[in-house]
């Protein structure tokens, strides 16, 4: 860059100002986000673990027998998903336990990683439509939205998903107004990742394939930049389409949904996303998003080109139909749909307040109230405990010892298991996997296996259990699991410790029942000694059964 071509020195302060409120918005995320193992998303600790699983498996290369290692690995931490999920989040979490370690916060540090990617994505995206301290603002009601606050504070990849989806829009966006090819290869690329990164990150293809025709008219079919990376992003996609049809019947059953679901041909189901916006984004961002809204139009805002408003019209509505045709719906599954209504709140604040310096740092102020609203009045919520008693069972279960484990948040115990790398000897064993065929969750349904409590005991025998953690009345309306606690109450049992669950404790913690969020830790009476190290693991989901061994 030249002299002449160096932006005055305001300029570049006002940059650095902008660069420091994004980081140290995202360091406040982090900051307030849990990271003492104390998860309270049933995934959250499961993708937590998935990076252990890739950073030990680059550390291991065991070229010799992949799919062996990778089942002894489930057999010693059976809390992974990470076949069901695409990896890209997960290699990036490998990246940073390789230098941190694996623990909950290097987990949520990669997420707060990705959190700033999606601040400085959507700032320069809003920078195409509004002057820097607007823009700034926009970014802020953004990554302050409270929904958003709230699920990017876990270890999950909604975020992830979403910065990789806006760097991509980005990168198309420059593109189209300065022409330069790296942008259409770095569009391709970022869209690559963010489905290799969650899937239905790729809903936001044909908004832009519809901007890119609508821009370039009868040029598109001629543009050798954009064929050449849209040829390499097919090919790169194979494998994942390849994973997603292998594991696809978790991803069917989502479609189809559970019972208790809204029906997709009910009127609540097409409504349910717009009734969320303004706890998603906040009352004053969904009600400037709805001004916005009337006065595009009534063409008194303008959004640019065509294909500029194509293109946010087509991101918020194939989203929006995408994500309502699936049963399953979460306030957090739509999220990623949601920025165009956050840049017109910003356009029609920045209209309403005048557009000079008082819209500019209203918008901003208003952005930064956002975001402190959602830090300190809508934090992510937790269940403390589990740290605890991993740190009881690394320090007392002996050495190359069988642990089973019995309770709802096994992920949550086995990746706080797996933090105490002093302990990788350890095996865990899911309970409702030795005793239970269970795909998923319990509410897709349950098989028993119909053992008898003699036989129950066996087993245990058999595998050298040497300590039980189980959570006080776990599933004791299922035959198998009654039996199984019957058979730890026996003189064959001791308990020789207890553990209180507290903080947002549910009904499957036992919230409401006797003896609630009580997990107790065992030990047998008798002389453990292992016969049996073979561990059959039922796999429903994918209708497939693995041999492990227990080392």
């Amino acid at each position: 860059m030249t002299a002449a071509e160096r932006p005055p020195a305001t300029t570049r302060a006002q940059r650095l100002i902008v660069a420091l409120i994004l980081f140290a918005s995202c360091a406040a995320l982090l900051l307030t986000a849990p990271t003492d193992g104390d998860f309270w998303w049933q995934d959250a600790p499961r993708h937590a673990l998935n990076g252990a699983f890739v950073k030990d498996l680059l550390a291991a290369h065991p070229f010799h027998d992949p799919v062996g290692w990778a089942v002894d690995y489930y057999v010693k931490y059976p809390a992974l998903t990470v076949m069901f999920y695409p990896p890209l989040f997960y290699f990036a979490e490998a990246a940073v336990y390789a230098v941190l370690g694996v623990s909950h916060f290097a987990a949520q540090f990669t997420v707060t990683a990705f959190y700033l990617l999606l601040a400085i994505s959507s700032y320069r995206l809003a920078r195409y439509f509004l002057p820097r301290w607007s823009a700034l603002g926009v970014a802020l009601l953004l990554i302050g939205a409270p929904e958003l606050a709230f699920w990017g504070r876990q270890v999950m990849l909604d975020v992830p998903g979403y910065s990789l989806i806006v760097s991509s829009v980005l990168c198309l966006v420059a593109y189209l107004t300065k022409g330069r090819p790296r942008s259409i290869y770095l569009a391709a690329a970022l869209l690559t990742a963010a489905i290799y990164t969650k899937y239905n990150t790729g809903f936001i293809a044909p908004a832009m394939l519809l901007a890119f025709f609508m821009a370039r008219g009868r040029a598109a079919l001629r543009d050798r930049h954009a064929l050449i990376a849209a040829s390499i992003t097919a090919i790169a996609l194979i494998p994942a389409a390849v994973l997603f049809l292998k594991f696809g019947s978790v991803n069917a059953e989502s479609l189809s949904g559970r019972p208790g679901d809204l029906s997709r041909s009910s009127l609540g189901a097409w409504l349910y996303y717009a009734s969320l916006i303004p706890r998603q984004l906040g009352f004053a961002t969904a009600a400037l998003a709805a001004v916005g809204v009337v006065l595009i139009a009534a063409r008194r805002l303008a959004l640019g080109p065509a294909w500029m408003l194509a293109l946010l019209t087509a991101w918020f509505a194939v989203g929006y139909v995408f994500f309502s045709s699936i049963s399953v719906r979460e306030p957090r599954h739509d999220l990623m749909v949601l920025f165009p209504l956050v840049l017109v709140a910003g356009l029609a604040a920045h209209r309403l307040l005048g557009s000079g310096r008082l819209a500019q740092a209203g918008l901003t102020g208003l952005g930064l109230a956002t975001l402190a609203y959602s830090l300190f009045f809508y934090p992510p919520m937790t269940v403390e405990g589990y740290r605890t008693i991993a740190a009881y069972v690394a320090e007392y279960a002996p050495k190359d010892g069988v642990v089973v484990y019995s309770g709802y948040r096994d992920g949550n115990f086995v990746f706080d298991m797996r933090e105490h790398e002093e302990r990788r000897d350890l095996t865990i064993v899911r309970a409702d996997k030795l005793f239970l065929r269970i795909a998923v969750e319990r509410l897709r349904g349950v098989g028993q296996t119909g053992y008898t409590q003699e036989q129950i005991a066996d087993i245990l025998r058999r595998h050298g259990v040497g300590m039980v953690v189980a959570q006080v009345g776990f599933w004791d309306d299922l035959q198998q699991m009654a039996l199984f606690n019957q058979v730890l109450k026996t003189p064959d049992f001791k308990s020789v410790a207890a553990f209180q669950l507290t903080r947002d404790l549910s009904t499957n913690d036992g919230k409401g029942t006797p003896g609630h969020g009580l997990v107790e830790i065992l030990v047998p009476t008798y002389p453990v000694e292992r016969t049996d190290n073979g561990l059959a693991i039922d796999m429903p989901f994918i209708k497939d059964r693995f041999q492990g061994h227990i080392h």
